[in-house]
């Protein structure tokens, strides 16, 4: 038997909205836009160190690695714009082009620079800083969690524990770190909705944030059902798309708990048939529309980090991105060069470009130093 502290139980609120609160995030267009455009980037630099960096460095990249870059750019391409109008199939079993892109990326990150890795693939050594810089890109890509939109290959649901997204430190893995989110001091309450309730095996009938619950009943004469009284969570809320199937829930075998900890067995993990609950239906973009999600990126929020117009003089060298035209783009420039206007975002790559004055941020200081205003400065 062991003891297992329940650090981020169900029960509490604002483990509730936060979880929520993160599906929304890791299912919005924004999210797999600025992945998109961290990728694109570090394809970009990637292919500049394969054409200009000498061999003797560059021999340690996969020589097949920029071509699954460019396959993995070409599915984000061919993704976006079917999320943009509300096509959550995009993360359809092997079908979806959200779904296509898990082979390529992940091949990139276990072969990406081989004298630093192991000989099953993983990294087993920090890079050398010119490897770095351009994996830092790769990195940026990657959301903890992005991984849980993708129906379940098992039929076993993909989170069963809060914590696997709440808690920071399971944002580092390896020598990677990911960027733990920076929630809004209000958090949105969590719908409580009971209108659409289905079962393991059932077909999901739409795209949304789901709850497994045991339902409570009414009774009549102690032992006839007559009607439900409520429901109890069984724990983490998952992310359906329409048409997969419900899947089985992963939970711990139990022996004694309380409200901090709870008992286990040597061997805890059990598996059962439950009910989901919608908690929340996702309707996002279905009117071709995509609202300001910048809520979902405070730590970018103008006031925090250094910031620059398009026409003043650029402040410090270095890399500079901005989410004006619907997209990030990024910038590499230097010190009192002029920042350019911005591009706006268009499907069709043929028509002519549309540019306006746009607000830059700085990512990356050429000289290491800190991107962000200091305190006395604002």
């Amino acid at each position: 038997m062991m003891t297992l502290e329940k650090k981020y139980p169900m029960s509490d609120e604002q483990v509730r909205r936060k979880l929520f609160w993160l599906l929304q995030r890791l299912s919005s267009y924004t999210l797999w836009q600025r992945k998109r455009d961290a990728w694109a980037y570090f394809t970009q630099q990637y292919e500049q160190a394969l054409k200009t960096w000498p061999e003797e460095i560059t021999k340690g990249f996969h020589p097949k690695s920029i071509i699954r870059a460019y396959d993995a750019l070409r599915l984000y391409d061919e993704g976006l714009p079917e999320l943009a109008v509300g096509n959550r199939q995009v993360w359809q079993m092997n079908t979806g082009e959200f779904d296509q892109l898990f082979r390529p990326v992940s091949l990139i990150r276990t072969y990406f620079y081989w004298p630093c890795h192991s000989e099953r693939g993983g990294q087993r050594e920090p890079y050398p800083p010119e490897i770095e810089n351009i994996n830092q890109w790769r990195v940026a890509a990657e959301y903890r969690g992005d991984n849980l939109l993708y129906p379940p290959a098992n039929n076993v649901c993909n989170i069963f524990d809060a914590e696997y997204l709440l808690n920071p430190n399971n944002y580092i893995y390896n020598l990677t770190q990911l960027a733990f989110p920076v929630f809004p001091k209000n958090l949105p309450s969590v719908p409580e909705r009971s209108d659409i309730i289905i079962k393991t095996d059932d077909p999901v009938p739409c795209d949304g944030i789901w709850e497994p619950v045991k339902i409570e009943y009414h009774h009549k004469l102690l032992v006839i059902k007559n009607g439900i009284s409520g429901f109890k969570n069984l724990g983490a809320y998952n992310y359906f798309i329409r048409g997969m199937n419900a899947p089985r829930q992963v939970y711990y075998d139990v022996l004694i708990e309380s409200d901090t900890e709870m008992l286990v067995t040597d061997d805890p993990i059990r598996y059962r048939d439950v009910h989901w609950r919608l908690v929340w239906e996702d309707t996002r973009y279905c009117d071709g529309i995509i609202p300001d999600e910048s809520e979902y990126f405070l730590d970018d929020a103008p006031g925090k980090r250094i910031t620059c117009q398009t026409g003043e003089q650029c402040p410090h060298s270095g890399k500079w991105s901005t989410l004006a035209g619907g997209h990030q783009q990024f910038i590499d420039i230097k010190t009192g060069v002029l920042m350019p206007e911005a591009t706006k975002y268009q499907s069709d790559m043929y028509v002519p470009e549309i540019k306006f004055p746009a607000t830059w941020s700085l990512l990356h200081r050429e000289d290491g130093g800190s991107v962000y205003i200091k305190s006395e400065d604002n």
